[in-house]
């Protein structure tokens, strides 16, 4: 009898102990599920806020593309109107908002470019003399940046050929054509310090005083001082500055006007006759949405040609 009795006591036991692990086993199992399900719904929540955010970001790049279309038009239409391109007196050039409803805000600026020294047009078309009219241009910016040295060695990386300058070398690297962008000048660290290219610790560099972005002209209305004041005529007295300060109010149309500028003589103008110009073939087209439907904004850098009706570079954030 006392051993059916302990037989029967333990199966209780164990019996409760069962009960207590299928317990514990339901409510784990319980708060598993109520964890997928929160998982799960944050997951939907954050599938959906993307899909939120790509349709609008599909939307922006859409009417962004509108927009630069529609400039292209218009700049060729301002082309065959003016024979110069400035900020100054041209509303055209003007920062302008756009209000379109359920798509945003949106802010446009367009900037005339050409206003550097032409990477793309160093040469003549035998793609290895240099243009008299840079030269000396040329020669002052590497004394700008005092590496001097250094002048040749670029040259051969962009000639056309594989022959080395006098005092300058050739390296399997070297491109031999003209860039595609600034950034292609990286391939030269080997010979020429990253700092120099693109300046370091609030020093310009290279890069600063160069563009591939013209047409072989530097638009006069744009150029920065320090670029002016590698010109010849234009580099001592304060010229660069002065042409700076009348062109914010009155822009120059042709070389009469450039030489209505104290220090900037007939003979200097003349001399910068087929390095300077008044318009411009390329173009940066700012482009900012401002969304306040919860999804973000969007913002892009366009580069314009109006020669060739092409954007030529899309950049967005």
């Amino acid at each position: 009898m006392k051993q059916m009795i302990l037989m029967n006591s333990k199966a209780l036991s164990f019996s409760r102990k069962k009960s207590g692990f299928v317990l514990v086993s339901v409510l784990m199992l319980g708060v598993l599920l109520i964890s997928c399900a929160t998982a799960f719904s944050w997951f939907v929540r954050a599938q959906v806020r993307s899909i939120g955010q790509e349709r609008s970001a599909i939307s922006s790049r859409s009417m962004a593309n509108v927009l630069a279309n529609s400039v292209m038009s218009a700049l060729a239409q301002v082309a065959a109107q003016t024979n110069y391109d400035s900020p100054a007196d041209q509303r055209w050039y003007k920062p302008f908002i756009l209000p379109l409803g359920e798509l945003g805000i949106w802010v446009v600026q367009i900037t005339p470019l050409d206003d550097k020294i032409p990477l793309r047009n160093l040469f003549l078309p035998d793609g290895n003399t240099l243009r008299r009219e840079i030269s000396e241009l040329w020669q002052e910016l590497w004394r700008k940046l005092g590496r001097s040295e250094l002048s040749e060695v670029l040259l051969d990386f962009l000639d056309k050929n594989n022959k080395p300058r006098v005092g300058s070398t050739e390296r399997d690297e070297f491109i031999n054509r003209p860039p595609y962008d600034v950034s292609e000048l990286l391939l030269m660290s080997r010979d020429i310090p990253v700092e120099i290219l693109f300046g370091a610790e609030g020093k310009k560099g290279f890069a600063d005083y160069c563009t591939v972005y013209s047409d072989g002209k530097i638009n006069i209305n744009v150029a920065p001082v320090e670029v002016m004041e590698l010109m010849p005529g234009l580099d001592t007295g304060g010229v660069a500055e002065r042409i700076a300060r009348i062109r914010a109010d009155e822009p120059f149309k042709n070389l009469t006007d450039l030489q209505k500028v104290a220090g900037a003589s007939a003979k200097t103008t003349n001399k910068l006759m087929n390095l300077i110009g008044f318009k411009s073939r390329y173009f940066l087209l700012k482009i900012e949405c401002l969304d306040d439907s919860g999804n973000g904004g969007k913002a892009f850098n366009i580069i314009l040609d109006r020669t060739t009706k092409q954007i030529v570079k899309w950049e967005e954030s």
